[in-house]
């Protein structure tokens, strides 16, 4: 079957009952699609989150249903889209009380859509950007418009124009004002130099991106890291493994996990030994998270910072690790206890250190359950060129962010391992691949170092060499080339 990925909507609509079938561990939300062809292999749970547990944080603004008319309305969205910008990105969730968070249906009949945030962006706020809108649905069986804002770029978000006058007050928004989400959560003008601070240090971030993007190509290029590096990042990467794996002999029917997964990991190496601030290490997670999806967006982002208490973020240690006593940030959804229907029901498993390391250990999403059913194909016997390519893009997109927030970053060395590959063939639902290469090997393993200059606009050559020894594993007939990856690129942010 052929089906181009451009035919998916940007709407999702997550049901209700969960089924099994992941590999054997229960199976992600029942997805419907407007196209009705396939079931989505990435599952939007981050939103699926923001309406089965609405929790009003500084990245996230919850408001009723607007009236698409009133001028007063745009306004005071156009202010909320502002401070988040500006706060580093986050989302408005619409279709709920302002004070109680409760579920309240919409009195008006006109759709609040991506042209119709579009429009208040462009009338409102300077420079402009894109918002993206997604129709989620709660397990309760409610849709609610979610906008996704991206973070602020090189410069903050400012306002162009004046909101309504109700008398002699103008309303919603003013005219030259830059907003912040503040505590209450409230999105209110910047006032102070400490609240400027943060701003102003993305805003240096992201120029410094582009001055170190536009450096001299001899810079480029694959470098051998030192022994001791790849000792590092070794130990690190192995120990969240061992950790994953002893979260999975805990959960019944999760065999098949335990042998088909893959696992990738980044350090960061400085000049100096700096440190990012436990305190906000969160909030840069939250940040990069947003950033990313400047290049892709899959709906299920590596490295989501879930805010529920079952599966939110914990400070821990691992005498295995190499980091000694010191402590680094771990999410295993895997030990979720709530109810079924509101887990999100991936087995990952993520490590993010205060010092520039992480790992992500995840299930090959060519083995869910419910799209193999729809395409008639079977679990656990084909792997995709295209969904590995966009998850290594996403992931080098992630360390690129993650080297931005340290002052004198030099490079970032990769490790990636693929287990379970045996007798699994190229293929992909989309139909960009149909062949009978066959991996004859369960185990690979992708290592390199590039200086930070390369992960801004080489990040393709970075990609086809990651992936090329899982490639290798199938064929000596093809190579992922940089230049298809980056073609392919342009597609992304469409799907």
């Amino acid at each position: 079957m052929e089906l181009s990925s451009s035919s998916f909507t940007t709407s999702i609509h997550l049901a209700r009952a969960p089924g099994f079938g992941f590999n054997g561990c229960p199976a992600r939300s029942n997805k419907t699609l407007a196209d009705e062809k396939v079931s989505r292999v990435m599952a939007f749970a981050e939103l699926q989150e923001l309406v089965d547990t609405p929790n009003e944080t500084l990245g996230v603004e919850y408001k009723s249903w607007l009236d698409l008319n009133s001028h007063e309305a745009r306004a005071d969205i156009a202010r909320h889209i502002a401070a988040i910008a500006n706060h580093g990105g986050g989302y408005i969730v619409f279709g709920f009380d302002d004070t109680t968070l409760q579920y309240v249906p919409s009195p008006y009949a006109d759709k609040i859509d991506r042209d119709f945030i579009s429009s208040i962006v462009k009338k409102y706020l300077e420079p402009t950007f894109q918002c993206d809108v997604s129709l989620v649905r709660s397990t309760a069986g409610n849709e609610h418009p979610v906008v996704i804002v991206p973070a602020h770029g090189a410069s903050p978000v400012c306002a162009k124009a004046n909101g309504p006058m109700d008398g002699k007050k103008i309303q919603g928004i003013i005219q030259g004002q830059y907003y912040l989400r503040k505590t209450g959560p409230e999105s209110a003008s910047i006032l102070t130099a400490a609240e400027w601070a943060p701003v102003i240090r993305r805003c240096a971030m992201h120029e410094r991106a582009s001055i170190l993007g536009a450096l001299d190509a001899a810079l480029r290029g694959t470098q051998t890291a030192p022994s001791s590096t790849q000792d590092a990042i070794r130990r690190w990467h192995d120990a969240a493994h061992v950790a994953f794996l002893k979260e999975i002999s805990n959960r019944d029917g999760c065999e098949e996990v335990a042998q088909s997964h893959w696992q990738l990991s980044y350090s960061i190496e400085r000049s100096d030994e700096q440190q990012l601030s436990r305190q906000s290490l969160l909030q840069t997670l939250r940040e990069i998270n947003s950033e990313v999806r400047d290049l892709i967006k899959t709906g299920w982002s590596m490295f989501y910072v879930f805010d529920v208490p079952e599966i939110s973020p914990l400070w821990q240690t691992d005498a295995a690790s190499g980091l000694e006593e010191n402590d680094f940030l771990e999410c295993a959804l895997l030990r979720d206890t709530r109810d079924r229907e509101f887990r999100p029901l991936f087995p990952d498993l993520w490590r993010v250190s205060p010092d520039g390391k992480a790992t992500l250990i995840r299930d090959y999403w060519e083995d869910g359950a419910d799209w193999n059913k729809s395409l008639g194909w079977q679990s656990g016997t084909w792997l995709s060129p295209n969904l590995l390519t966009k998850a290594l893009a996403e992931f080098v997109r992630h360390a690129r962010g993650m080297a931005e927030r340290f002052d004198n970053p030099t490079t970032v060395t990769f490790r990636i391992e693929w287990h379970g590959l045996t007798d699994r063939t190229i293929r992909d639902p989309f139909g960009l691949w149909m062949n009978n290469w066959t991996s004859h090997s369960s185990h690979r393993v992708a290592t390199g170092s590039w200086p930070l200059t390369s992960l801004t606009d080489a990040w393709p050559e970075i990609v086809a060499e990651l992936a090329a020894p899982a490639m290798r594993s199938f064929t000596t007939e093809f190579v992922l080339s940089a230049d298809w990856i980056r073609g392919q690129a342009s597609k992304w942010l469409r799907e």
